[in-house]
């Protein structure tokens, strides 16, 4: 996006001194040359945007305020040593419970807290956060302020003008000049918390700066954390009111920091290290493909799974910070480019190729291409079989809107398959006789099934595979001609690049004197699981159809729940990464 520069000029003040609190400073801007090591991820926006939002430096030293430059890196104007403090747009709010949030909102009138929009000024502009608040400490509710880049000193809060301009006659019966001024509806007050007492207010002017909030390192020294709604967080915060509305809040942190935020949400932190590391390379590969995802709010990525699930330190471990700092800086690597390494929770027995489910490219994504996956079937306590029945009325609006539907669906069959024996078309006939043929990917949106591997109930025949646990080595192969191994665990490739790789995640095919012998996994592991009932085709009953199937997740590249069977089989964070990214290698990017 192209940066906008404003110059706001203050005539009292020498030129030394102008654009002293971020003027002009876009928010979206981020170079190259930082975009893999800071990441901003949106905590409220949209319909989600806040009124209000406390924050809680439990065991540091209260706040800093200022803003995040061109390649976000924070600018401190000023600080307060209050440890609970909350951040409010700059119009009439109210302190209180709303929407099972207590904060400031707009709504509460009836409260007896309030922080008002109606200010009085003093003459005069400032150099610095510290002259502005000298100056206004001299009066009862006086706070600094950063109006367009200009320090200024302001006094009190109030909700109705006619007391604003009471007070006003009573500073000037003091002889105290002052000026009756509100914000613009960028504006924001940092205040503490449940009272009206505001300790600095922030207004850019539109400019796209927004206020910037880090907490005050904890007084033994330390990670810089902060609490908000229940969550708890590392870095700072930003909140911009775009376009005048309500205040977006976004998170910025350090890429590795916002990653141990990610993986024990996504997995937990007592799942095996090989898998939370593998975890932890998708979820640092992802967000790197993924920076400006939500540029229209001036954030990277979301903390919902439409991005990835992120809960900041809240749930963070020992193990699952370890994943992270043992792979720092790994992505999954794919044609010189960093891979979009999406995951899932499981598979039910294959993965899928990305153009099947989503009709993307698949030249665009070689890495995802769905294999037969028979790592999970190792969990034998992993149940993952599902049904879901929809009524012939569902199935038309939902799926066959589009067509000329004359009757009821009667029935429904898989007519295609794809190579990993996950549905490809389904076709579905009415009462007329007419047939209906669609995409299994449309069948899987729309009707929203848990999994993309689905039949339908019944005990049928199906041409999918049952998944199997890895097996044990049918035979032996002579290596170099001196040692013999049945295994591939713990073997290593050189590839055509001269890289080393390990084996592992596939067949292997191996060349020897009298043609060509296979090796397995060579990995045992518990009883086969046996797979859901589930059939190819499905008669209506009492005007149904059911579906059934096996996994949780769009199937497309990792399994989370195949990571961990596969590390507890022994299998290593890059074999498990490399069985279901296709041809990726990991590194350094």
């Amino acid at each position: 996006m192209k940066r906008k520069f404003v110059q706001i000029a203050a005539s009292c003040l020498a030129a030394a001194l102008l654009l002293v609190c971020a003027a002009g400073e876009q928010a979206y801007a981020v170079p190259a040359a930082t975009a893999q090591r800071i990441i901003r991820v949106g905590l409220h926006y949209g319909t989600g945007a806040m009124e209000g939002l406390n924050l809680e430096n439990k065991e540091g030293s209260g706040f800093r305020f200022g803003y995040y430059d061109r390649s976000e890196q924070f600018v401190e104007l000023g600080s307060t040593p209050q440890q609970a403090i909350s951040v409010a747009e700059t119009m009439n709010v109210y302190y209180g419970t709303y929407d099972g949030y207590s904060s400031y909102h707009t709504a509460l009138t009836a409260s007896s807290v309030a922080v008002g929009e109606y200010h009085l000024e003093l003459p005069g502009t400032y150099g610095t956060f510290a002259e502005a608040q000298l100056a206004a400490s001299a009066y009862d509710g006086g706070f600094p302020a950063c109006i367009g880049g200009v320090f200024r000193a302001r006094i009190g809060n109030y909700t109705v003008r006619d007391r604003a301009v009471a007070a006003q006659s009573a500073l000037a019966a003091q002889g105290v000049t002052t000026t009756l001024v509100g914000t613009s509806s960028y504006g924001v007050n940092a205040v503490i918390t449940g009272t009206s007492t505001i300790l600095f207010q922030y207004d850019d002017l539109g400019q796209g700066t927004g206020l910037g909030v880090e907490p005050n390192q904890f007084d033994t020294g330390g990670q810089h954390v902060t609490w908000s709604k229940g969550y708890q967080y590392s870095g700072g915060f930003r909140f911009e009111r775009i376009n005048g509305g309500k205040m977006t809040v976004v998170n910025i942190l350090g890429l590795d920091d916002y990653v141990k935020g990610v993986v024990p949400f996504e997995m937990g932190d007592d799942w095996p290290m090989e898998a939370l590391k593998a975890q932890a390379v998708a979820v640092r590969s992802y967000a790197l493909t993924s920076l400006g995802k939500h540029g229209a709010h001036h954030f990277d990525v979301c903390y919902s799974v439409d991005c990835q699930a992120y809960s900041g330190r809240t749930m963070a471990g020992a193990n699952s910070d370890a994943a992270v700092d043992l792979t720092a800086g790994q992505v999954a690597i794919s044609g010189g480019q960093t891979a979009q390494t999406f995951y899932y929770s499981s598979n039910g027995g294959a993965s899928e190729s990305v153009s099947t489910v989503w009709s993307s490219n698949q030249a665009t994504y070689p890495y995802l291409v769905g294999v037969v996956d028979p790592h999970e079937a190792y969990l034998t306590s992993l149940n993952n079989s599902w049904t879901r029945t929809f009524t012939s009325s569902q199935i038309i609006s939902r799926v066959l809107s589009q067509y000329n539907v004359s009757g009821s669906i009667v029935s429904a069959a898989v007519t295609a398959h794809t190579a990993t024996g996950n549905p490809k078309t389904i076709t579905f006939t009415d009462s007329t006789g007419k047939n209906f043929t669609v995409s299994s990917a449309s069948v899987f949106k729309n009707l929203g099934l848990p999994s993309f591997r689905f039949g339908f109930e019944g005990s049928g025949t199906s041409s999918q595979p049952t998944p199997q646990p890895p097996s044990t080595p049918s035979g032996s192969v002579s290596i170099n001609g001196s040692s013999t191994v049945d295994s591939i665990s713990g073997l290593y490739a050189i590839d055509g690049y001269g890289s080393m790789l390990p084996l592992g995640g596939g067949e292997i095919c191996v060349i020897t004197d009298s043609g060509i012998s296979t090796l397995d996994q060579g990995q045992q592991g518990g009883a086969v699981q046996p797979p859901s009932s589930w059939a190819d085709s499905a008669t209506a009953v009492n005007g149904s159809i059911t579906f059934a199937g096996r996994g949780s997740g769009h199937n497309i590249g990792m399994s989370q729940w195949g990571a961990y069977a596969m590390a507890q089989q022994g299998y290593t964070y890059l074999e498990i990464l490399q069985f279901y990214y296709t041809g990726i290698t990991v590194g350094y990017m």
